[in-house]
This record gives C-alpha cells, sequence and structure tokens, in this order.
C-alpha cells in the first residue's frame, strides 16, 4: 500500500485522535512512517488470532500501561469507532493499572529480600 494511502487510511480511522506524532514522521521521515506500518502488519496481522475489539482493547492497555498517551487515545477512539463500550475501554485501562502496579512490586523485590 503506498504512504499516501495508508496516511489517508489512518486519518479516517482515526480522526482528531490520530496522534500529531504521526503526521509529523510521514512528513519529515517517510521511511521510518513505511517502517512504522510495516510494524503495525506484524503486530496486528489480517486475519490473526484475535478479532478486531479484542486487538483493540489489549493495543489500548499497552498503550496505557507504557505511557503512550497519544497511541492510548487513538485506541480508545478506535474502539468507540468500533462499538466497544465504556465497560470494556474501562476494563483495559483497570488491566493496565493492574499490569503496571504488578510491575512495581517486582521492582521492589530487593526490598522484600533485604526484610527476610
Amino acid at each position: 500500500m503506498e504512504l499516501e494511502k495508508a496516511f489517508a487510511m489512518m486519518q479516517q480511522n482515526l480522526g482528531s485522535a490520530l496522534p500529531p506524532v504521526m503526521d509529523k514522521i510521514y512528513r519529515q521521515d517517510p521511511g521510518l512512517f513505511a517502517n512504522h506500518l510495516m510494524d503495525r502488519q506484524f503486530a496486528k496481522p489480517e486475519g490473526g488470532a484475535l478479532d478486531e475489539r479484542t486487538r483493540v482493547l489489549v493495543h489500548l492497555a499497552a498503550a496505557v500501561a507504557s505511557g503512550a498517551e497519544g497511541c492510548a487515545r487513538a485506541m480508545a477512539h478506535r474502539g468507540r469507532a468500533i462499538g466497544l463500550d465504556r465497560e470494556a475501554l474501562l476494563e483495559a485501562v483497570y488491566i493496565a493499572r493492574f499490569a503496571a502496579a504488578s510491575k512495581v512490586l517486582e521492582d521492589a523485590e530487593a526490598v522484600f529480600d533485604e526484610l527476610e
């Protein structure tokens, strides 16, 4: 797919929720934009094992957990566009929160070792 069509499709799917950095990358470094599109196809293959709703929720949770605000906004928007309800989107956030809290506990293992 040519880059211009791919970017137009991204704009159509995400509208105002398109992270501003994607426009900048598309205009300033088309090679990086093309690479990002290839990564997307790797992460979200057509006909993959997960349906679109599940993919969006996983992507949303990963974006929230990693602090990718623009990506989280885009996935929340995409989720609403494909019919995900409030409860599903919030559950993804809760899962991300739990994963982040679990990481804090794992990072504190040295403290717990010291307390033994």
